[in-house]
């Protein structure tokens, strides 16, 4: 079986922020009866989202839709991602439908079962795949089973209906909300008839959907989930799929999360920490390369490699934000890439949008930028082309390399084809640095150029190391120039180019 995963460069889409496709605008859409729950509220594509203390904004409605995906399937794979990842487009009361009320109806805003078929099929049809968000932790206070707003005409929890009670964590008549929100009440997973209804029954939610052609599911909270009923989800999914993808939200250090939990891989925001602990100076290189050494040896390569890099999300704030400066951007992206796991690009990323913290990170996608595309956008296409031709950056080994100056950060990865060694080497000084780097390879001849596959610029190898003089804040990704011309010499004459020495951490 093909193991995808480990290609897939992720776009990460908030559905109802990314393109209008059911009408002209929100305005045509509320005219035709969208937008009708309690407290929801249209805003021009034009505005950008602002925080309110009371929590207001989680009903701002811009407009986007499915249709409006679909319509951009063709400009998310020519920016080079292969799968589509969408937060939740279930039935949901705010615009972030992390309070679901009815799993198995898309969002009516959103459009129907058929749109969402619909844009399976044709992101399928162009080589891409598509995993949805579930949200099994929690469900909204108008959801179906409870019934707060009186949207059903079944009786739910709140209307008295005791067989329902059970679905929910409650004490002494309280009802336990996710991080106490009133409005996300967590589900009492224990229980054996919500189990079926969610993941083991032959009915059940996250069956249905993989039945209708998802690729995967993303777990949001799956640290509040706990390993045993993710590992019992696991083996669902995998009883239906075995080639979908299981990713949970874990924002904790990645060890264990495999083996108790049966996860492929989760959102590797512990990369995120070291990365932004670098650029701002409480982390050096040679520390950062100690943990990063420690993660690998902790989790094992084939558990990172399937795991989300991630650098933004919906739920962190954005690039040119936190980091300003292109130069720091393109570094963290260089390491986002060359570290073992899965590209994570949250929309609008390569066209620089800016944002906070939710909801400001949550804004329309700025279309009009990509008229005259910003560096991001084709730094992004670039780092996307080198990881489809690097196969060493989406199946190789690992392993840390020693360098002479300890604020650098150098690693290799590897096949078994000495041609396809990468090496990344990142100064997130603001000095300029000299350093050698040891590349400990046994069949890299001497006097090897490297170039980097970014900017041209290249290095020669010396008695196995680099000699290197890096810029503040300069990243590089390096690969040897090999030829084996018998017109010319060539050190590499009888070097075969499938063998190799294998140091460090196997692929698989």
């Amino acid at each position: 079986m093909d193991d995808w995963q480990k290609d897939a460069i992720i776009y990460q889409i908030f559905p109802e922020r990314f393109n209008i496709g059911m009408a002209g605008s929100v305005y045509e859409k509320r005219d035709k009866g969208h937008y009708g729950l309690p407290e929801q509220r249209v805003r021009s594509w034009s505005e950008k989202p602002v925080v309110s203390r009371d929590g207001g904004h989680q009903y701002d409605f811009w407009g986007g839709d499915i249709r409006g995906i679909t319509a951009k399937i063709d400009y998310i794979k020519e920016l080079g991602a292969n799968t589509v990842y969408m937060t939740p487009v279930f039935w949901g009361h705010t615009n972030h439908k992390y309070d679901c009320l009815d799993y198995f109806a898309v969002d009516p805003d959103f459009g129907t079962e058929e749109d969402l078929i619909d844009l399976i099929n044709v992101a399928h049809d162009r080589g891409l795949k598509i995993i949805l968000d579930g949200v099994f932790n929690h469900i909204g206070m108008a959801g179906k089973w409870f019934n707060g707003l009186n949207l059903f005409d079944e009786p739910g929890v709140f209307q008295g209906n005791p067989e329902r009670k059970d679905y929910f964590a409650h004490k002494d008549g309280h009802f336990r909300g996710w991080m106490d929100s009133r409005n996300l009440l967590e589900l009492n997973l224990e229980n054996p008839e919500l189990q079926r209804i969610i993941y083991s029954g032959d009915n059940s939610i996250v069956k249905h959907w993989l039945n209708k052609g998802i690729d995967g599911w993303r777990l949001d909270v799956a640290y509040d989930i706990g390993p045993k009923i993710l590992s019992e989800i696991s083996t669902v999914v995998k009883e239906v799929n075995a080639g979908a993808s299981l990713i949970g939200e874990i924002w904790n250090y990645p060890k264990g999360w495999r083996e108790q939990a049966g996860l492929d891989g989760l959102m590797n925001y512990y990369y995120k920490l070291i990365i932004w602990e670098l650029l701002n100076g409480y982390l050096q290189g040679r520390e950062a390369s100690k943990l990063l050494d420690d993660v690998m040896s902790d989790c094992g390569l084939d558990f990172m490699s399937k795991s989300w890099n991630i650098l933004s999300s919906h739920d962190v704030p954005r690039l040119r934000t936190e980091l300003k400066s292109f130069r720091s951007v393109k570094l963290a992206l260089v390491l986002q890439y060359s570290l073992p796991g899965i590209p994570m690009i949250y929309y609008g990323e390569e066209l620089e949008m800016e944002g906070g913290h939710d909801p400001e990170n949550r804004g329309p996608m700025a279309w009009e930028r990509l008229s005259n595309a910003p560096e991001t956008y084709y730094l992004f296409r670039r780092l996307n082309e080198i990881r489809r031709v690097k196969t060493a950056l989406r199946r190789g080994g690992y392993r840390g390399l020693v360098s002479s100056d300890p604020s650098i950060v150098a690693f290799k990865r590897f096949v078994d084809k000495i041609d396809d060694l990468v090496v990344c080497l990142v100064n997130p000084s603001d000095r300029h640095v000299k350093t050698r780097v040891y590349l400990q390879e046994g069949m890299m001849m001497n006097g090897t150029v490297l170039k980097d596959m970014i900017s041209e610029k290249r290095l020669i190898t010396s008695v196995g190391s680099l000699e290197a003089s890096l810029e503040p804040g300069e990243s590089l990704i390096l690969e040897p120039l090999i030829e084996r011309l018998s017109d010319s010499y060539t050190p590499y004459k009888r070097v075969s180019n499938t063998s190799r020495l294998k140091p460090g951490v196997s692929a698989d």
